[in-house]
């Protein structure tokens, strides 16, 4: 399947469909909106800014997700080092995956929101052992948010 429009609205309504106890983000780039609104899931989740291994990120940004990651208690965002452009949205029960959408759309308010301007995708269960690797390359050369002093979000804008 194929879903070109109400991106938000899949997102955050598939775990009603899926049995699941995990959510895990992967983004080129994130907006503080989706990343806060993770907070109505009943899941532990991981959101994981891809683009900061080459971009850096900008300190309004920043700042945001500090104060996201502080307050949401169901949700752990991470920075990936590795430069990732992909977008991937998974779906774990008991650390496997169970459903993933790929796809061009990044986890941002214009990314998710806008009609036909992204695409999502639904994998196949062939995918899933290959798309869970990915994931977990990616995840084990990230850092924490709160491990990212404000003198590095600065020098990396520069």
């Amino acid at each position: 399947m194929l879903y070109t429009q109400n991106l938000e609205d899949i997102i955050f309504h598939r775990h009603e469909i899926h049995d699941s106890d995990e959510f895990i983000v992967l983004s080129g780039y994130l907006g503080p909106g989706p990343v806060a609104k993770i907070e109505t899931l009943p899941l532990n989740s991981r959101v994981i800014y891809g683009m900061y291994g080459s971009e850096g990120i900008k300190p309004s940004l920043h700042k945001s997700l500090i104060n996201i990651q502080n307050n949401v208690d169901n949700l752990n965002i991470f920075y990936s080092n590795i430069p990732v452009h992909s977008k991937c949205y998974v779906w774990r029960r008991r650390g496997v995956i169970i459903h993933a959408l790929i796809g061009s759309a990044n986890f941002s308010v214009n990314g998710l929101t806008t009609p036909f301007r992204e695409v999502l995708a639904e994998t196949t269960f062939d995918t899933f052992t290959p798309l869970n690797d990915y994931i977990n390359h990616i995840f084990n050369n990230s850092i924490s948010c709160l491990e990212v002093g404000q003198a590095r979000v600065q020098e990396s804008n520069r």
